[in-house]
C-alpha cells in the first residue's frame, strides 16, 4: 500500500480482552490518557488468516461511550450480548465483536471482515471464533495529541502523526495563498527508518467556521480540525463522523518520536 490516501481509502471502504499475566495495579486496570475516560490494553496474537505478528488493541471510553481502534481512526462500539460490537455501520466490519466486560476479566475478540471474505475465496469469516487476548500495560512511545487550539488558520502549519498508525505522517505547508499537504512514510520498520516523501502535494481548501482544511484525503471526504473538548487536532471522515487523533511533531532530527512499534488496532483486509 503506497501513501496515505491509499491508506485513507481502504479505511472508508472497509470501516475485542484479557487476562494480563502478572494482576494489574488499580493504576494499570484504568490507565489514563487525556481526555479519555479509560484506556486499556490488550495484545491480540498472530491470528492465522488475519495477521502473522502481535497487534496491540486498546479499548476506550470517551465521555461514557467505548470505542476502539482501527487504521489509526477511533471506532464506536456498542454493548451487546457477547460484551461491545462494532457500532459504525455500514461497515464491512459491522459483525466485529469484542468479549470485554471489564478491565480485569479475561477478553476475547471475534474479527470478522465482509470485504476480505469477498477477496479470498478461502477466508470465510462465520468460521472466524474468538481469540484470547492478553491484557498488557499502555505502549511506550505513544504520541501526544494534546496540543493548544488554533487562533488562525497558519495555527495548523507543520508536520503530525496519527497518534494510532504512527508509520505514516504529512505536512500542511503554505504557498503564497495556497495550502498544500505533503504525504511521508517509513521507508524501514521503526525506529530506524527514514522518512519519505510520497506521491505529488494535495491542494488543502481552508475552512474558516470552524478552523479546519478539507481534502486530507485527496478529496473533500475528509477534514482536519481542532477538537475544543479533547484538546487535540483531529483527521475527520465526514460521512462517517469518526475522528483519527493526531500529534503535532517536529522535523528536526532525533526529535520525532518513533512511537510503539507493534501495530495498534483491529486487523482489517488490505
Amino acid at each position: 500500500m503506497k501513501g496515505i490516501t491509499a491508506w485513507l481509502i481502504l479505511v472508508g471502504i472497509s470501516l475485542a480482552g484479557c487476562q494480563k499475566s502478572t494482576t494489574p495495579s488499580a493504576n494499570e486496570s484504568l490507565q489514563s490518557l487525556d481526555g479519555y475516560d479509560m484506556a486499556v490494553w490488550y495484545k491480540l496474537p498472530p491470528v492465522d488468516r488475519i495477521t502473522h505478528r502481535d497487534t496491540l488493541i486498546p479499548i476506550l471510553k470517551i465521555g461514557g461511550k467505548y470505542y476502539t481502534v482501527c487504521r489509526g481512526f477511533e471506532i464506536p462500539l456498542k454493548e451487546c450480548p457477547e460484551g461491545l460490537q462494532w457500532a459504525l455501520t455500514p461497515s464491512a466490519m459491522s459483525e466485529t465483536t469484542i468479549g470485554f466486560y471489564g478491565p480485569l476479566r479475561p477478553c476475547s475478540i471475534r474479527i470478522v471482515d465482509r470485504q476480505r471474505a469477498s477477496s479470498d475465496d478461502f477466508y470465510l469469516p462465520d468460521e472466524m471464533r474468538p481469540v484470547p487476548m492478553t491484557r498488557v500495560d499502555k505502549p511506550s512511545g505513544l504520541l501526544d495529541a494534546t496540543a493548544r487550539r488554533p487562533r488562525t488558520i497558519d495555527d495548523f502549519l507543520g508536520f503530525c502523526r496519527p497518534v494510532w498508525f504512527p508509520r505514516v505522517r504529512w505536512e500542511i505547508r503554505r504557498d503564497g495563498e495556497r495550502y498544500w499537504r505533503v504525504d511521508y512514510e517509513l521507508d524501514a520498520p521503526q525506529p530506524s527508518g527514514v522518512w519519505k516523501a510520497r506521491g505529488e502535494p494535495y491542494e488543502l481548501t481552508p475552512l474558516s467556521d470552524p478552523l479546519g482544511f478539507a481534502g486530507l484525503g485527496g478529496t473533500s471526504a475528509h477534514k482536519l480540525a481542532y477538537n475544543e473538548a479533547l484538546k487535540r487536532f483531529e483527521l475527520i471522515q465526514m460521512l462517517s463522523g469518526i475522528r483519527m487523533p493526531l500529534a503535532r511533531v517536529s522535523p528536526s532530527p532525533g526529535s520525532d518520536a518513533a512511537g510503539p512499534t507493534t501495530p495498534i488496532g483491529i486487523p482489517a483486509w488490505h
